[in-house]
């Protein structure tokens, strides 16, 4: 109870004494109003015993931090962060991975759990997945953050680097939530400049890596190892030079990690063919001519040996994949939707502040809600600048069409949305074929070609980068699974912690150690890697009450018995995804173009503790390629589904607008045999 109140509210470590005291005072009138209801004597002996022993037992948990610690060690399978000793006095702490796997892996015993099979060009190549069937991946994030101590106000922001990991292999369900992303290491990040600090730093992982590679982990149950490997690094661009030895200056030079273009020569390079491509065996032989001659280090656009690599299967140019939230959601997207509102402003289609009373009246679906973009300003458009966080801008960006219907078809250039959707489309699939690359390498061509030829300004790196996302998209698998958005959400987390502990004496410790007990917490929640559904409050229904057509179709569902009441919920949780009532999902493809059909969740109910969902079916009438959705109408007929007959986990908003119904799919969707 202590762990559950204090972790799953954040609470200060300090606290533990008043709860426990709290809780003794609780336990003693409780107990004394419970002898005198059953007129016993609370005076007994075995009351007053009972009661010392529970007081004594909260004391000795809550006296410190240590004991509290050991009892969670003792209860909880808690893992201690190990202190590594830096050279210049500071600490840092990692998190002992061995323990962690298997720690993590245990909560999965009994389940089925099915592996997705590594179908990319790195998988193939790499020998311990070729020569191990029992292996598998792990993959890493790193990024810094800063935490502000409020008493000494943003001079004094600490900033930290984290090191997390995640089992890549997890399906979908569970590797979207963030409790399936784990704590590795923490550090300073200005301890990170030293040389000796790293080598420190990544020694204890160095080795435990290499052990879980080569000799693997007998998990519970098992009696053979399982072998573990790094897939790959995710990070963003400065961090991935940082890591892996590149310069980290994008505005000079060659600042590409994929290509030796030059800065100067991007611009006009719209084709991938007219790169020289960096290899990992060419990237050797240049590491080892600058650490000769010092000079060449511009030539290469390589600044030093990449200081991860003791990391086994770590590589600089096969382990950093790129990151399409931090190129595309916030470096291209929103660089589109700036000029294409500044267009409209500038040639007069629109005032300014009638396209911010759009964007800031605009009505958001209730799933859009969430990331609706901060208020937006006349200066805004005019500094050609879009507020706000990645999803934010996304958010935006998707429904700009929506916001400019009534004059979309004056836009200038809007070629150039309907071009980026395309490309989107792809690069955001969940799994995307390899049919469809060649396709994205002409629109990515296309695209760059025009962008540069209209807004010549405009350009930015990231815009050349994106020449590269087919053969990406081939190297690594579905870039969605590389993407740095979830992570980014654990530092919400760490954040909370240091503010609420307002200990920011060896920040690493305090933090590292509370995220560890967070853990605790979590895994003590029986849900945490179930299926099993969370709901909204149940309401018994009378089945008699529903429409006939509804009538009909549960009575065909093999599940249900007629003439029951159903217990009914406006919304559920099952496998971290969330259906509610008013949800459209799509349910089905049809034929070879693989159009989605649509469906609209209105009731879910619950019989024989199966959850089923009666959905009103849409025909998709035609593709909007303007406005990069599907038109839909209302059909006749109403379905009884279960979970598994969602073809898509993400809920999807339909805009009624001048009495036509439109849908947006923000990636292209294709079935998996």
């Amino acid at each position: 109870m202590l762990l559950k109140v204090r972790e799953g509210h954040v609470l200060p470590g300090n606290i533990m004494k008043t709860m426990s005291l709290s809780l003794s005072c609780l336990i003693q009138t409780y107990s004394y109003y419970l002898l005198s209801k059953l007129d016993i004597n609370v005076d007994n002996a075995i009351s007053c015993n009972f009661n010392d022993d529970i007081e004594k037992t909260l004391f000795q948990i809550s006296r410190n931090e240590d004991s509290f610690i050991s009892s969670c060690q003792l209860y909880f399978k808690f893992v201690k962060p190990k202190e590594l000793q830096l050279r210049n006095g500071n600490k840092a702490y990692y998190i002992p991975i061995r323990d962690e796997e298997r720690k993590i892996i245990s909560q999965f015993n009994g389940q089925d759990i099915l592996y997705h099979y590594r179908n990319a060009e790195i998988s193939r190549q790499r020998h311990v997945l070729n020569n191990k069937d029992n292996c598998l991946l792990l993959q890493l994030y790193s990024d810094d953050l800063g935490v502000v101590n409020p008493l000494m106000g943003k001079n004094a922001t600490h900033k930290l680097t984290t090191f997390y990991f995640s089992i890549d292999d997890l399906p979908a369900r569970l590797s979207s939530s963030l409790n399936s992303v784990y704590l590795l290491l923490l550090y300073y990040t200005k301890d990170f400049q030293d040389e000796n600090n790293r080598r420190i730093i990544f020694a204890q992982l160095n080795q435990d890596l290499r052990n879980l590679e080569d000799d693997g982990l007998i998990l519970p149950g098992d009696t053979v190892p399982t072998y573990f490997t790094i897939s790959t690094l995710c990070t963003d661009n400065l961090a991935a030079h940082e890591l892996g030895g590149f310069i980290c200056a994008f505005n000079s030079g060659h600042c590409c990690r994929y290509c030796l273009t030059h800065h100067r020569d991007m611009k006009n390079i719209y084709k991938e063919s007219q790169t020289l491509i960096r290899t990992a065996a060419s990237h050797d032989l240049q590491v080892k001519q600058i650490q000769n001659v010092h000079a060449d280090k511009s030539m290469y656009g390589i600044s030093e040996i990449s200081v991860l690599s003791n990391l086994p299967s770590f590589h600089p140019i096969t382990s950093l994949p790129p990151d399409i939230m931090h190129d595309i959601l916030e470096g291209i997207m929103p660089k589109l939707t700036s000029c294409l509102l500044h267009t409209i402003v500038s040639t007069r289609l629109c005032s300014a502040v009638q396209i911010c009373q759009r964007i800031n009246t605009f009505a958001y679906g209730a799933n859009d809600k969430r990331n609706r973009p901060p208020v937006f300003k006349e200066k805004d458009i005019f500094d050609k600048r879009i507020p706000g966080k990645a999803m934010e801008k996304y958010c935006l960006f998707i429904n700009l069409p929506f916001i400019l219907l009534d004059f979309i078809g004056k836009v200038p250039y809007w070629f150039l949305y309907e071009l980026l959707r395309q490309i989107w489309d792809i690069l955001y699939s969940d799994y995307p074929r390899k049919s469809w690359l060649s396709a994205l390498e002409q629109s990515v061509q296309e695209f760059l070609q025009l962008f540069q030829t209209i807004f010549p300004e405009q350009f930015i790196p990231k815009f050349h980068f994106l020449l590269h996302a087919a053969r990406n998209t081939s190297k690594y698998g579905p870039l969605k699974r590389q993407m740095n958005l979830r992570y980014e959400a654990k530092h919400h987390l760490l954040k909370q912690i240091a503010n609420r502990c307002n200990n920011f004496i060896n920040l690493p410790c305090t933090v590292s150690r509370r995220v560890q007990l967070r853990q605790c917490y979590e895994l003590m929640d029986e849900n945490t890697f179930k299926s099993y559904g969370i709901s909204g409050k149940f309401r018994e229904r009378r089945t008699t009450s529903f429409k006939k057509i509804i009538q009909n179709a549960l009575h065909d569902d093999h599940l249900f018995t007629y003439g029951e009441f159903s217990q009914c919920v406006k919304w559920v949780l099952v496998d971290n995804v969330k259906y509610k009532i008013g949800d459209f999902f799509v349910f089905y493809l049809l034929g070879g173009e693989e159009i989605p059909l649509f469906v609209e969740i209105k009731y879910i109910i619950r019989i024989e503790k199966e959850w089923r969902f009666i959905v009103h079916c849409y025909d998709t009438v035609i593709f909007k390629e303007n406005l990069w959705c599907y038109e839909i109408k209302p059909s006749d007929v109403n379905l009884v589904l279960n979970k598994n007959e969602f073809l898509t986990h993400k809920a999807e908003d339909c805009y009624r607008i001048n009495n036509e119904y439109f849908i947006h799919v923000p990636y292209r969707l294709t079935l998996v045999e």
